[in-house]
């Protein structure tokens, strides 16, 4: 085949790297431009022509879409290639509906990337997409190494030639294995002087073969290791192997490097050792990767919160500093403890149905009491998280704790001191009645300060919008980013350690806890501002949440909208969409309800929203007290958004279930068909 050229289109750095990195095995394949926005991707792919654009979604100026748009029209020779963390059914139709060829996850991009690239290359080969890699090579090996086999024999030669003969082959054929390992591999004699020096000693000590060859093996051990020499020159005498000993080496350009080395002794023909061959092995990135996840485990340490991680038969695997100071065992002490016995634990209800939620939800959350070493009895706010294996089996379970002693001791006081306030209110009627006059003199101030707190809470509504945005695009341009870097960086590290399955077991475990961590930062970012809420719409984003949350809780949830419902204005979309956040999540916790129907139309000068469900309905005493505005944050929160935008709502409940209704005034543009939504810049993948 051709070389196929690949223009890389991200508004990240460490991204454009790691793309780098994945690309930079493949024969044929080479990057022949980078861009940081739509824009530059434009001009990019109008010089340079590639075969291939890897493109990015959510980038400044313009977005990815608008640019697959835009290059698919005045460059129609270059394919383009979706990469994003908003894999979406609507973004893929999106992607598609701009003309793409494919759609990359970034958070499996070391799986997907190549294949999905290859595919593309394949497909279009015949409609001249890349050329074609030389085909002629000869992956035959000259006779000197062993590919003679075939000849045959001279008749009149001795069985001693041919022993001979059959010898050299032998030996050359060993010689071709050693040249070719991706190990070095040295030998020597035992005065340490080096005898043989394959090619990837040279690459990785940086000395070629004659350089090496006849020097003391000193030529490589720093002079801090020059003891360590020794004693393994004085095991090898004695007939030892040496298996995995990690030390340091220096290389030629003087830099020192991390190796796993594997020494045995070589034997002559009579059976005495004559000399050593060693097996170097770098594990500098290992080291690293060692350092790294030390320094996780550190920062573990300095969390305020209780942190511990247990087995599948809750044995004890990690404990963190938090643990050790609230508890008072150490890590020693609790290391492979059950900590239901070791903390004597008492449940809110059956273990038998804690861990069958957890293993329904992935999750579980809830308050336990706990006696600790110095039989102090304490109650905590447990959070409980799975990890299952491939087969869906639990292999470990994540749990933090806070200690929340204080404020039920609190929250108890405080439930006696409200009593104790009521049996005065009682004693104060008659004060009260007395007092009549000079509060209804106060009546007008009480109203305009209700007022001003109105505008207040409308404004810290506003606020907590605008904040919840703020940190989902941060996590999603730092943490998220990083994390799709991470992964593509271990895909290489995993490439570069086939040869070590420990390495390579370790590195798919970290692999998957990166996924995993992805999909937890991706689900929380969404949480906080979910992204089709301002670039797909309001029924789009609905649906998403709808599907979130029966995945979670195992709610039923229908939803009526009609399939032209349109844009409405951003903070009436968001008005709405809160509203069924809040209203679902009532449902959820309180009803009972397995059900749940969402109704949402719009006239010709408002929106209706209906929220019903058929749970046990609502108190009366309750729904009292909600129509006289004395209810919790939730509906308060509600009815404050409606008020803001001019709107209706009512609550209504009976035996069988209870429905919200909101009604909310259409503005005249959004009545005529304007569309409200964000600027690209605004929205994110």
């Amino acid at each position: 085949m051709r070389s196929l050229s690949i223009l890389v289109v991200d508004d990240h750095e460490a991204v454009r790297q790691g793309i780098r990195a994945l690309l930079s095995p493949h024969d044929g394949w080479f990057v022949c431009g980078e861009a940081g926005d739509g824009v530059e991707a434009i001009a990019e792919a109008k010089r340079l022509r590639p075969d291939v654009v890897l493109m990015d979604i959510s980038m400044p100026r313009m977005q990815g879409i608008e640019a697959t748009r835009i290059i698919r029209r005045e460059v129609p020779e270059s394919d383009v290639i979706i990469v994003s963390q908003n894999n979406t059914r609507q973004m893929h139709k999106a992607a598609l509906e701009a003309g793409a060829k494919g759609f990359v996850d970034k958070s499996k991009i070391s799986q997907e990337l190549l294949r999905t690239i290859e595919g593309l290359a394949k497909n279009g080969a015949e409609s001249g997409l890349g050329e074609q890699l030389d085909a002629t090579t000869d992956t035959h090996l000259p006779a000197k190494f062993g590919n003679d086999r075939g000849k045959e024999l001279v008749a009149g030669d001795s069985l001693e030639e041919r022993e001979r003969q059959e010898r050299e082959r032998a030996g050359n054929l060993l010689a071709a294995i050693v040249d070719s390992s991706d190990d070095a591999i040295v030998s020597k004699t035992l005065d340490g002087v080096i005898t043989s020096w394959n090619r990837a000693a040279e690459r990785l000590f940086g000395y070629t073969r004659e350089e090496a060859v006849g020097q003391h093996i000193t030529l490589i051990v720093p002079e801090d290791r020059r003891d360590e020499e020794v004693g393994i020159l004085e095991r090898l005498k004695r007939g030892e192997r040496i298996d995995h000993f990690e030390t340091l080496r220096r290389c030629k350009d003087g830099s020192l490097l991390a190796l796993s080395l594997t020494i045995s002794p070589v034997k002559d023909d009579a059976g005495r050792i004559v000399g050593a061959s060693k097996v170097a092995r770098d594990v500098t990135q290992r080291k690293e990767i060692e350092r790294a996840l030390a320094e996780r485990a550190r920062l573990l340490d300095l969390s305020n919160d209780t942190i511990m991680v247990r087995d599948g038969l809750d044995r004890v695997t990690y404990w963190n500093q938090s643990a050790c100071e609230l508890y008072g065992y150490s890590r020693e002490e609790a290391i492979g403890r059950v900590t239901h016995e070791l903390l004597r634990t008492e449940f809110p209800e059956p273990l038998e149905q804690i861990n069958e939620q957890l293993q329904r939800d992935g999750r579980w959350a809830g308050e336990l009491i706990h006696t600790c070493k110095d039989t102090t009895r304490i109650v905590v706010a447990s959070r409980w998280v799975l990890d299952k294996d491939d087969r869906g089996n639990r292999k470990r379970v994540l749990e933090t704790n806070n200690d929340i002693t204080q404020q039920k001791q609190s929250d108890r006081a405080l439930r006696e001191s409200e009593e104790r306030l009521r049996a005065l209110s009682n004693s104060l009627e008659a004060q009260v009645r007395e007092r009549t006059e000079q509060l209804e003199c106060r009546n007008a101030e009480v109203l305009q300060q209700s007022q001003q707190l109105r505008e207040l809470s409308n404004r810290l509504l506003k606020t907590q919008d605008d904040e919840r945005r703020h940190i989902a695009r941060e996590l999603h341009d730092s943490a998220g980013q990083l994390i799709a870097a991470l992964g593509m960086n271990l895909a290489e590290i995993k490439r570069l350690a086939n040869g070590n399955p420990l390495l390579a077991e370790t590195l798919e475990d970290t692999q998957n806890l990166v996924q995993q961590l992805n999909k937890e930062i991706r689900t929380t970012t969404y949480l906080l501002h979910p992204p089709l809420l301002d670039e797909n719409g309001l029924p789009q984003a609905i649906q998403w949440y709808m599907r979130g949350l029966m995945e979670r809780s195992g709610l039923r949830i229908e939803l009526d909208i009609a399939e032209d419902f349109g844009r409405l204005p951003a903070d009436l979309e968001l008005a709405v969409f809160r509203i069924v956040q809040e209203s679902l999540t009532n449902i959820h916790r309180h009803s009972r309800s397995k059900t749940a129907t969402i109704r949402l139309s719009r006239g010709l000068d408002n929106v209706l929203l209906e929220i019903q469900d058929q749970g046990t309905g609502i108190s009366g005493e309750k729904l009292a007290a909600i129509k006289a505005q004395r209810t919790g944050v939730g509906i308060t929160g509600m009815r404050e958004r409606v008020r803001h935008l001019k709107g209706e709502m009512d609550i209504q409940s009976s035996s069988t279930g209870a429905t919200i209704m909101v009604t909310f005034p259409l503005p005249r543009a959004a009545a005529t068909g304007t569309e409200t939504t964000l600027q690209p810049s605004e929205a994110f993948d």
